[in-house]
């Protein structure tokens, strides 16, 4: 059985278990978690996957073990060769309407669909997606759609990918008791809840987009539950060796859920592999405060060690080994690695950000000097002199796009219909999808500085599409084939109008930025000048034409301008683009 492909961002950094591999594998489920006897601190879970040859013909299954914390980068159709993913299966991507409530889903088995008569038969796999065998029982969310249709997600993938951004939050709800679990994800509040507010203050090893799913823990009953049934299920289990996790939502209310995988059930179900993007849930305002530990002496009687890296790898090696034998280091470097991206669906929470720091002294007796380590493991601090740093495995929120940046890009999809002869192809890009040719485009959202980096309120401010909720400025990046020339665009996103002062409807006239045009040169490398103005078009404000000059090849500036004659929105602002690199519409008739 032959699959098709699609090329995806190079994960480098595999699990140590897939690194020695003679066969070429495909991940293609999740079986049951268990106990880790060597790495304590992260619980383990069996990977069945199948081999994949180089003309993409499917064989036979194989079973492998990681620790839980790794799942997010080991994604159901991830290809794997040799301890590198650079492509995965093509499945079908769909968003569905949802109601997270009780009452809009369950958890079913795959006994249970069996016993309804549901059929797993997929047209993309010409058989059942899997075989009815026992290894592969596992629970699922069984989503009500209209028409009498269905949505189904494994509970690990639901678990891995909408309860937190980190790998974090996971390790720690399925590792320890409730008491545990509070003391190793929260601090202390300073004052008491304002009104209408949700204030949470968390510690380090999370990451800042957890807030949403730690403030919900905190207040509303109903994702405490949720939260606290994940290692109540590990405990209570007869077989803790073969232990399959139920997960179900933490949050209630409609809403939308994006997905990527394969129709089942002659149409009538969709088996979800891999989620996409969610929507947030509605509710008060959460004010946000993370920790923050710093290397000065301690004050007000706090001497105890810093339980925090001190020293974060800003260059991700190449290669990086994560180990699920071993804890870190106590004060060992710090690496923060991304997996895929998450796709925020309709309106984002209001998240305003409050920074605490704690001044203590790190713990450095016996340590390797932060640096040097070579191993990675994302488990909990234990001991010294293993040379093993800390990973933090989370995955980068992204936007949807909307708006004029929307039409830039129907704009360009209209030319390449019109001119099929000329311009050959469109695509949008992301560091996490690569080059792709879906009809949503999607955004990258700018780094937000650090409250400690030397900025001014206004550039600091400017990097956020909403300064209230602190929702981060997206751009949309776009490679045209265009006779014999690759160009690129980059379009900011704008900010919202304001109505008028006096409660007029009319609104004010939005912001307005050039766009840029940009080709390179043979020796120049797309993602890192990319990464490079991608950091620099936040401290000039999005004025790109500051930027143009250090470009490794050709690059300029575009305005905007609308034309009677326009076919669709932007077509005029296209055009003119086009026309910085020579490039007219008589030149694609």
């Amino acid at each position: 059985m032959t699959v098709s492909l699609k090329q995806c961002r190079t994960f480098s950094f595999p699990d140590g278990t897939f690194k020695d591999e003679a066969e070429r594998l495909v991940v293609w489920w999740y079986g049951p978690i268990f106990k880790n006897n060597r790495l304590r601190s992260v619980p383990k879970i069996h990977i069945f996957l199948r081999t994949i040859d180089h003309e993409n013909n499917l064989g036979g299954v194989v079973r492998r073990e990681t620790v839980l914390t790794h799942v997010g980068l080991l994604r159901i159709g991830s290809v794997w060769e040799k301890g590198v993913s650079n492509s995965r299966i093509a499945y079908e991507e769909r968003k569905f309407p949802v109601s997270f409530s009780p009452g809009g889903w369950r958890i079913v088995s795959l006994d249970d669909l069996l016993r309804e008569g549901r059929s797993l038969y997929t047209s993309f796999h010409d058989s059942n997606y899997l075989p009815q065998k026992s290894q592969h029982k596992t629970y699922l969310i069984d989503f009500d759609l209209p028409d009498d249709k269905h949505l189904l997600i494994p509970c690990t993938e639901f678990f891995a990918r909408c309860y937190g951004r980190s790998s974090e939050i996971k390790r720690v709800l399925a590792t320890y008791r409730w008491e545990e679990v509070k003391e190793r994800l929260y601090r202390p509040l300073n004052a008491p809840a304002s009104p209408g507010t949700w204030p949470v203050r968390f510690t380090h090893r999370v990451h800042r987009h957890d807030a949403i799913l730690l403030a919900h823990i905190l207040y509303d009953p109903y994702a405490e539950r949720a939260a606290r049934r994940i290692y109540s299920q590990i405990e209570a289990s007869f077989t803790p060796d073969q232990m399959l996790l139920e997960v179900t939502p933490w949050f209630q209310g409609d809403g939308e859920i994006s997905v990527s995988g394969v129709p089942i059930d002659d149409g009538n179900a969709f088996l979800g592999l891999q989620i996409l993007g969610c929507t947030q849930p509605d509710g008060a305002t959460i004010h946000r405060e993370r920790e923050k530990s710093t290397t000065v002496p301690a004050t007000d009687g706090d001497d105890t060690p810093s339980q925090f890296p001190y020293h974060q790898l800003q260059d991700i090696p190449d290669v990086i080994d994560l180990t699920d034998d071993d804890e870190p280091d106590h004060g060992s470097s710090w690496l923060d690695l991304p997996e895929d991206e998450f796709v925020i669906l309709g309106k984002p929470r209001a998240v305003l950000d409050k920074r605490y720091t704690r001044k203590n002294v790190p713990d450095t007796r016996g340590v390797p000097v932060p640096g040097d380590e070579t191993i990675f493991s994302t488990g909990e601090p234990h001991g010294s002199g293993k040379g093993v740093g800390q990973a933090s495995i989370h995955a980068p929120i992204t936007l949807e796009s909307q708006g004029f940046l929307r039409d830039m890009w129907n704009a360009l999809l209209y030319l390449k219909s019109a001119y099929p002869e000329t311009v050959h192809s469109v695509s949008w890009f992301t560091f996490e999808d690569g080059f792709s040719t879906s009809p949503d485009p999607r955004l990258i959202s700018l780094e937000p500085f650090e409250i400690d980096d030397e900025v001014e309120t206004s550039v600091a401010n400017w990097v956020y599409i909403d300064t209230q909720t602190k929702v981060p400025r997206g751009v949309l990046v776009i490679r045209v084939h265009v006779l014999d020339q690759t160009l690129y665009l980059m379009e900011i996103q704008r900010r919202p109008p304001k109505p008028r002062a006096g409660g007029s409807e009319e609104a004010s006239k939005p912001p307005s930025y050039k766009g840029l045009v940009f080709t390179l040169s043979p020796q120049g490398s797309f993602e890192h000048w990319l990464r490079q103005v991608l950091s620099n078009v936040r401290h000039v404000e999005g004025v790109v034409q500051k930027l143009v000059r250090h470009c490794p090849g050709f690059a300029d500036t575009f305005k905007h301008p609308k034309a009677k004659n326009e076919n669709v929105p932007c077509e005029a602002s296209v055009l003119n683009a086009f026309s910085k690199i020579g490039i007219t519409r008589g030149d694609l008739v």
